[in-house]
């Protein structure tokens, strides 16, 4: 039995770095699709590979999508039905006009006759974010619930523009949810769509989805599928993202409010409606289940807001001895992947695993003193998120102008960045006041993992990742200050 679905290697996307020269692509070679410059591979599936490539002219980044099916793909399906499930897919993204899902840019042929197109690139997606495991059983990252919720809305939003045009995606996951610059999603992938009422026959043995986040009914008969069957696979996803886990097999007992006590009893018939193995019992479109979502989170809210009333507002930091133990690393380095983990002291979903509790004072407007480690901080960061070669400059631009009356900034440490990690481990852990300003997570530090890739930190999620130097992080800039006294 195959499951048709286009897999990239979580070990490379969750690492954000390319993955090595396939067979019949010479490393290091400088390989050309078209106009495009391809600068490295970001995956390969049954139908097809992606690639990160340039647009040499305007130095444009995009992500080029080019058919090249598997062997056994050709064998089992025939050329003709698999260029026809790419062309559709090209068309599907040249037809629709919607902010969550991604835009088509060009679409063209190589010089081996092999259609290829080109779409918007981003670097992060929500398998990325959560830390999806190839071996998918295997806990993630949940997000905080106001950060899931508002990615869930997008997603439903533009799953509902692909159901009103009659189109079923038929293979929604995290991993197929980009994440622009602006955070916001974009949805990808649809070489597995289907258009309402039509027949693909793919042979029997293959199953169309990835496991885990297809719905019932698409295992037994994926050309019988409607809406409810994407709705299904968002529901797996507000799993994933709520708690951690992926939904427990039918007939087992957890109920999302015990795997996560953060979350308490507002989201379990919520997020059971809607990975109900009948598709009668779940949502029956987008809206439906968008206002469902809507009403489990304003009943969250109000139990934060009832929890936040009850207790007194937390201090901002607090010291502990632990603090005082070893200095916080202020040099830069560079850190392979494989020497990461036990580098910057992180766990299995690299986070760190030993926190520190720094006391934070807001000095005024624009920084933010720790009294424990000596350090001031820059309160608000970057306006926008940058690339790594401009972060740089960013910092040099803050010094030349003595922001805040300082002019020894620097882009921090992973370690140092860790400093700004909030854990949350009960309800009223959420009603602490922000101490830094601005909605934004994920920040740049100044250690390497190679000579095109750097370590950030996601503030928000609490966790480590790298990312090569044209991705765009946010900068939140450090500088080191007399003991406060």
């Amino acid at each position: 039995m195959f499951h048709i679905t286009n897999h990239c290697p979580a070990q490379y996307r969750a690492a954000g770095i390319l993955s090595p020269a396939l067979p019949g692509e010479k490393s290091g070679e400088i390989m050309h699709i078209g106009k495009y410059k391809v600068t490295g591979l970001l995956g390969t599936g049954g139908m097809g590979r992606v690639y990160k490539a340039q647009l040499p002219e305007i130095n444009k980044t995009v992500a080029l999508k080019r058919l090249r099916p598997r062997p056994h793909m050709v064998q089992l399906l025939g050329d003709k039905a698999i260029e026809k499930m790419f062309m559709d897919e090209a068309r599907i993204l040249a037809d629709l006009r919607h902010p969550y899902v991604a835009a088509i840019l060009d679409f063209d042929r190589d010089s081996e006759g092999r259609p290829f197109f080109t779409m918007e690139y981003h670097c992060v997606n929500l398998g990325d974010m959560t830390g999806e495991h190839y071996i998918m059983e295997t806990p993630a990252r949940s997000l905080p619930p106001d950060r899931a919720v508002r990615y869930l809305r997008q997603v439903l939003s533009g799953l509902g523009r692909l159901h009103d045009a009659g189109i079923i995606h038929r293979d929604v996951k995290p991993y197929n949810m980009l994440i622009s610059e602006s955070d916001q999603v974009r949805i990808i992938d649809f070489g597995l769509s289907l258009l309402r009422g039509e027949t693909r026959g793919v042979p029997e043995q293959f199953k169309i989805g990835t496991p885990y986040y297809t719905a019932p009914e698409q295992e037994a008969d994926p050309d019988r599928v409607d809406e409810r069957a994407d709705i299904y696979g968002a529901g797996v996803l507000a799993w994933r993202m709520l708690t951690g886990y992926l939904p427990p097999d039918l007939g087992e007992k957890p109920v999302p409010g015990e795997i996560n006590p953060l979350l308490g009893q507002c989201w379990d018939d919520f997020l059971l409606c809607a990975t109900h193995p009948k598709p009668d019992k779940r949502f029956s479109d987008c809206r439906e289940m968008t206002t469902a979502l809507d009403r489990a989170f304003d009943s969250w809210q109000q139990r934060l807001e009832k929890t936040c009333r009850m207790q007194e507002v937390p201090a901002v930091g607090r010291t502990s001895d632990a603090d005082h133990t070893q200095p916080v690393r202020t040099t830069p380095v560079k850190v392979s992947l494989s020497a990461a983990k036990k580098r910057f002291g992180l766990d299995a979903l690299w986070r760190p695993s030993g926190r520190r509790t720094p006391e934070f004072v807001v000095c005024d407007d624009h920084t933010v003193r720790d009294k424990t480690h000596s350090r001031l901080w820059q309160k608000a960061g970057s306006s926008w998120p940058m690339e790594w070669s401009r972060a740089r400059q960013y910092i040099d631009s803050l010094n030349a102008r003595a922001f805040g009356g300082v002019q020894n900034w620097r882009l921090p440490t992973v370690d140092e960045l860790a400093l700004l990690l909030v854990p949350v481990s009960v309800l009223g852990d959420y009603c602490a006041p922000p101490v830094f300003s601005g909605d934004i997570h994920r920040f740049w530090s100044a250690d390497r993992k190679s000579f095109v890739a750097a370590w950030f930190v996601d503030t928000s999620l609490g966790y480590a990742g790298a990312a090569d130097f044209t991705c765009q992080c946010h900068v939140r800039a450090v500088s080191d200050c007399p003991p406060y006294g």
